[in-house]
């Protein structure tokens, strides 16, 4: 296979033209910890197991794109794979078909399906920023973003895993205004997925359990959350996911019952 490299001399020097107020790639390069996080994704993809070399091409030009939600979604995907190897387990990324399909089959048994996906800032959200300087913390907007992602956008993904007979987890990371901010919207998460509101009885039953993710760079390092970040699962699901299934994360399941990490660290860095 061709090796294809990633933010190579050709690509620095056009972000460099591009300027720091054009995209998140002018704030990197300006600062010594932003090569730190560029080498990350650079060993990342070096060893990132996608065998098709259209696969890999489509990747590189998702983490070099100057636009914000396209370069994340490369990263997300880098990153949960990265957190996965980091849990032992034995997972895959999936070639793209002409049929959508998970981006990950976990071998490590039973077997299972990873969806990754990004809840970025709405437009909504960014006009209001533009024009008023400020958004109001409103968990009820993410919510149904987010439930709208897991019941509709991700539908096909979700079905080819119950066509599989295997579960499937749908992984969101979550880039919205007042993600990182401690707003425990993984608690308000809880409530309305399986405390009151139940809203895992108005997504599919192949929906196996719904991730949530909160990521930061920090000092060029990758890390994610253990405070804020959570795995529900769904207790109509048709194929269940056991519940030790990413027990580095908070774990809730029917009724609210919840699972806390035992580890001391606030981060989980990758």
């Amino acid at each position: 296979m061709k090796k294809l490299t990633v933010f190579d001399a050709t690509w620095l020097t056009e972000a460099q033209a591009k300027g720091s107020n054009d995209s998140w790639a002018g704030e990197v390069i300006a600062t010594p910890e932003g090569n730190i996080y560029l080498d990350i994704l650079r060993l990342w993809f070096d060893r990132f197991p996608l065998k098709s070399i259209k696969d890999r091409r489509a990747l590189k030009n998702r983490l070099e794109s100057f636009i914000r939600s396209d370069h994340v979604g490369g990263v997300n995907e880098l990153s949960w794979w990265e957190f996965m190897c980091r849990m032992n387990l034995n997972a895959e990324p999936i070639c793209t078909k002409t049929t959508p399909r998970p981006d990950f089959k976990v071998l490590t048994q039973p077997e299972f399906f990873v969806e990754v996906s990004t809840l970025n800032v709405s437009e909504t959200e960014k006009k209001k920023l533009k024009k008023e300087g400020a958004v109001p913390l409103d968990h009820t907007e993410t919510l149904r973003r987010l439930l709208l992602k897991a019941a509709n956008d991700k539908k096909d993904q979700i079905s080819y895993a119950a066509s599989s007979q295997r579960a499937c987890a749908l992984v969101l990371f979550d880039y919205t205004t007042w993600s990182g901010l401690g707003t425990q919207f993984f608690r308000f998460l809880a409530n309305a997925l399986l405390g009151k509101g139940f809203e895992f009885a108005q997504l599919p039953v192949e929906l196996s359990a719904l991730v949530y993710v909160e990521r930061k760079v920090i000092d060029g390092r990758v890390g994610i959350s253990r405070d804020r970040s959570a795995i529900y699962h769904n207790p109509c699901a048709t194929h269940p996911l056991p519940i030790s299934t990413f027990s580095a994360l908070r774990q809730f399941r029917f009724q609210m019952v919840e699972t806390e990490s035992t580890s001391l660290d606030h981060w989980i860095w990758l």
